[in-house]
């Protein structure tokens, strides 16, 4: 069963309608991003990406530095919105009850998130989709207890009880004894970790990442892809990973899509990059495996 469903989506950066069908025209001609840039002077963050993930999978998106991953994790949810195309999410996979402060979008299970108004959105992000970023986003003048909290904060739970979760997922990551420590006590392992437990905390079904370890030294980063992996063992999250690394994609990427230049060129299995190469540009990531 899918969970998020994107649809020809496309994004064209400083460009109005007219300009960005024109940028997108070139596109569907074959032009590729760099020679539209250099044309038009408009940036293609993606271009016609359809892309199918499923609940409770782990899916990693890479491609090197400027391909568009990040561009396509925060269409998600919605820090960008997409010149074209549609996001579907299913809201009924392990949705949760709505609270008195948040009242359940009255929508259908499948809904194009790009038709949500504002409170439509708001509650979106409270309920279905959380993320981790890639430089931790922790709130400095909060102590850690305070940060992993702060999404129950937002949904009005009262303080005893979203301590308590907190606490639980400050166990869950090994942090514990650090709940009343500030962020910049902590080093970027357990910054990362406190981003982790936050995120967790919310409890929602759809985790986003964004390279949230590739600012962590090699053995932090090793320790922190085992940890996510043991915690998606027992949570099934439906989880989308970025990374530039393919040696993390494999480790922990059931699926694994590689973009180039804001194009979608493959998703398989790590064995069917390596065996069923769509492109000379996938042939070398997969030759780059350690």
């Amino acid at each position: 069963m899918n969970h998020i469903q994107l649809e020809n989506i496309s994004k064209i950066y400083n460009a109005s309608n007219a300009q960005a069908q024109s940028a997108l025209a070139l596109l569907a001609e074959g032009m590729d991003s760099i020679a539209v840039k250099e044309q038009t002077g408009y940036s293609v963050g993606l271009y016609d990406i359809n892309l199918n993930i499923k609940a409770g999978e782990l899916h990693c998106i890479m491609g090197l530095s400027g391909s568009g991953k990040s561009t396509l994790i925060r269409h998600i949810n919605r820090l960008i919105d997409p010149t074209s195309g549609k996001i579907w999410v299913d809201t009924a996979i392990n949705a949760k009850p709505a609270t008195d402060a948040l009242e359940t979008v009255n929508s259908p299970s499948a809904i194009n998130i790009l038709e949500l108004n504002d409170k439509g959105l708001q509650q979106y992000r409270q309920q279905t989709v959380s993320m981790v970023f890639q430089h931790f986003g922790l709130v400095p003048h909060m102590t850690v207890m305070q940060n992993v909290a702060y999404g129950l904060r937002v949904r009005k739970m009262s303080v005893s009880a979203r301590h308590e979760i907190a606490r639980h997922w400050l166990n869950e990551v090994g942090l514990s004894n650090l709940e009343h420590s500030y962020p910049d006590e902590l080093s970027g392992g357990m910054q990362q970790r406190v981003g982790l437990a936050r995120a967790l905390a919310t409890d929602n079904p759809i985790l986003l990442m964004d390279e949230a370890f590739s600012a962590l030294d090699p053995l932090i980063r090793a320790q922190l892809q085992d940890q996510l992996l043991e915690l998606q063992e027992r949570l099934n999250k439906t989880i989308v990973f970025i990374t530039h690394d393919i040696d993390e994609a494999v480790k922990v990427g059931q699926r694994i899509s590689i973009l180039n230049g804001g194009r979608l060129v493959q998703t398989g299995t790590s064995s069917d990059l390596r065996n069923n190469p769509a492109d000379d540009y996938v042939k070398q990531f997969m030759r780059a495996k350690n």
